[in-house]
């Protein structure tokens, strides 16, 4: 099957899960720059903490398989922690080929223990062995807002549990700092925390309120102060500073959550409808346009591959971890977001050369998102400019 390029014309029941996943891979703003209201969001749900949840990965050997050909993404590619049963088998295949071709291991800033800390840095020192282009590093994933501070406080309170929300951040990033200092001495490596990955969908913004607004963005600045003094060469990476396509009467709309006022590294763009490929180029062409007139040029793509916003009569459009699209369009979304070639024709396609980092939702291999392998052997096969399908192409 040859694809379009710029330069041509024209990857529950757990035996179900496994079935299903072996078969297809054996086969084969308001008006932009408002603050939007609540009422016009769809929040994803969050997973589970990984701490204590042991995830199946699905015909892992029939994964390594399709992956161990491919080169190595052009971005680094973050992405929700993976899941601990990766990081339990630190010489697995499975978790070599992933930080082989992502550059990236992520954690859980908040659930995750030394023993994943220790893992990421065996994993990714034996990657850096090798000497790639891009050095494999570690993020780490948190939820700022949403673990001590008081669920029925308005944002504007700063009593014991603000303290203590501040105080719990502060003791988990310093102890994975400490555990990562222990890591490096031990295998004698220097694997660096480049990241932080900031998920807060606690605090909403209101349109007209700037006391309330002012203060949501003390509490982000808060935590970005803390995370920049542990771990200063780390981008952090806020979820949802950008805009994406809503049921408002000008079809676009920012996320609520973000008073784009915080202090910030880059924006960040939603690519959660993968299976509408305009929709997405816009959504980030709009986001670029944002971040401009805030002195920004980096905007983050976060990816959902085999899940999303699914179009939805009454509620506009609905998550769902299980949305198996055609496989080309996960192809289409990663040659354009790696392949610099797309991104030197913002009006054809996106300006992609903005995205300088990618991150991954939902959590890489989650048996909830049974078609997530073969969806990102899609996404890298376009990246690598192979211009043919996994086998298993249903649609």
């Amino acid at each position: 099957m040859v694809l379009n390029t710029p330069n041509k014309k024209g990857m529950m029941l757990r035996s179900f899960v496994v079935l299903t996943v072996m078969y297809y891979l054996a086969n084969g703003t308001l008006a932009q720059g408002q603050v939007s209201t609540r009422s016009d969001q769809s929040s994803r749900p969050s997973p589970p903490a990984t701490a204590s949840k042991q995830v199946l990965i699905p015909n892992e050997a029939a994964v390594v398989e399709l992956l161990s050909p491919l080169k190595p993404l052009q971005k680094v590619h973050y992405s929700w922690p993976l899941p601990n049963s990766m990081l339990e088998q630190p010489d697995g295949r499975l978790l070599r080929e992933y930080v082989r071709l992502s550059h990236a291991v992520t954690i859980s800033g908040e659930w995750c223990i030394q023993q994943h800390v220790v893992a990421a840095v065996q994993a990714c020192k034996r990657e850096n062995a090798e000497t790639p282009s891009i050095p494999a590093s570690l993020a780490l994933c948190f939820k700022p807002w949403h673990r001590r501070f008081g669920k029925e406080l308005p944002v504007t309170d700063c009593g014991p549990s603000h303290q203590a929300e501040l105080v719990f951040f502060q003791e988990r990033i310093t102890t994975i700092r400490d555990w990562l200092a222990a890591a490096n001495k031990e295998f004698g490596a220097r694997i660096e925390v480049t990241a932080l990955l900031f998920d807060s969908e606690r605090l909403y913004a209101r349109p007209n309120d700037a006391e309330w607004n002012k203060a949501i963005t003390q509490k982000y600045d808060a935590f970005y102060d803390i995370g920049k003094r542990v771990f200063p060469n780390a981008r952090i990476e806020w979820y949802g500073r950008g805009i994406q396509r809503t049921a408002h009467s000008s079809g676009w709309s920012s996320y609520g959550w973000n008073t784009f006022d915080n202090k910030a590294d880059s924006f960040s763009c939603s690519l959660y409808r993968v299976a509408e490929t305009d929709t997405m180029r816009e959504s980030f062409r709009r986001t670029v346009e944002l971040a401009k007139k805030s002195g920004k040029e980096d905007v983050t793509p976060w990816v959902a591959l085999g899940s999303g916003y699914k179009p939805h009569a009454r509620k506009f459009q609905e998550w769902t971890s299980d949305w198996d699209y055609d496989l080309i369009h996960s192809w289409t979304i990663g040659a354009e977001i790696n392949d610099p070639r797309y991104g030197a024709e913002p009006e054809r396609y996106a300006p992609w050369n903005a995205a300088k980092v990618v991150v991954f939702y939902p959590q890489p291999f989650d048996p909830r998102t049974p078609s997530w392998a073969k969806h990102f052997v899609a996404y890298v096969r376009g990246a690598n400019g192979i211009e043919a399908l996994p086998k298993g192409n249903s649609k």
